[in-house]
């Protein structure tokens, strides 16, 4: 009878623990689809929970409360640091700032997923910036072969000899690191804000001066409908440019970056 007892009590316990006792937290953040995917890929035991939804302006995001609370219930948020207006409410000890990961200071552009040869650092950098995580070796090293696959496939705009306008400066780094020179960028500011007829006359004025019309890309983001405007009235005023419609990857819950991509290097490439 006194064995039965204990033998219950054990039983109990157990049960009881199961049930009742703490769960360990699995969960991560990320702000934008390209940190939730890379994350994923490199942690691939963990859930991960993406803060900016599709059709929100990251440079202006609000934290909604079932943000908050996924935020509260994750080991480690990951932003891109410089993007996100709301990480100064995060708390530092969760915190992973891509940008002080790769060394960009807050001044500078926060568009680094547009760039595979940043993104590739960064994943390369993840492991041995952020402890008290258990990465999966083997998705690891699978991520970092197709980033380094990827890098090598836009090395080729650096034979192209390209010069880009840009509506607004989100592909600042895939230029700078590709070898395409930066003629101008319409919008002065990074969160949008109007394009002076002053700044739009000032681009007119530089590109009829430009002998090689017909190596002049026109970039601008495919969430943009007032940059694609503004896209054709400069095509029209000089039609040997090429305008190019790029995926900024802001709006993407699902599917795969590295995918995206390509899509995006396919209509840089698509006329030559």
């Amino acid at each position: 009878m006194r064995f039965l007892k204990i033998f219950l009590i054990t039983i109990l316990g157990i049960f009881l623990f199961s049930c009742g006792g703490k769960k360990e937290t699995k969960q991560l953040s990320a702000s934008i689809f390209p940190l939730a995917w890379l994350v994923k890929e490199i942690y691939p035991s963990y859930e991960v929970y993406q803060i900016i939804k599709p059709g929100s302006n990251p440079h202006i995001y609000e934290l909604t409360p079932s943000d908050i609370r996924h935020i509260k219930n994750s080991l480690r948020v990951f932003v891109i640091g410089n993007l996100e207006p709301f990480v100064g409410k995060i708390d530092k000890d969760k915190l992973v700032e891509a940008i002080k990961i790769l060394n960009i200071p807050p001044s500078g552009n926060p568009h680094i997923w547009l760039s595979p040869k940043r993104w590739l650092e960064l994943a390369q950098k993840l492991p041995k910036e952020v402890k008290g995580l258990k990465e999966d070796p083997q998705s690891y090293e699978k991520t970092i072969s197709r980033l380094q696959k990827l890098d090598k496939e836009y090395s080729v705009l650096t034979t192209k000899g390209y010069k880009v306008v840009m509506i607004h400066p989100a592909f600042y780094w895939l230029c700078k690191d590709y070898g395409m020179e930066i003629l101008y960028v319409l919008e002065k500011g990074d969160s949008g804000l109007q394009i002076s007829l002053k700044r739009f006359n000032n681009l007119v004025e530089l590109l009829k001066k430009e002998k090689e019309l017909n190596k002049v890309l026109l970039l601008y983001s495919s969430t943009n409908e007032q940059a694609k405007k503004v896209a054709q009235r400069i095509k029209q005023l000089f039609p040997s440019i090429r305008v190019v419609e790029l995926d900024p990857l802001i709006w993407e819950t699902e599917g795969d970056y590295i995918t995206l991509m390509e899509k995006n290097l396919k209509k840089l490439l698509s006329q030559d």
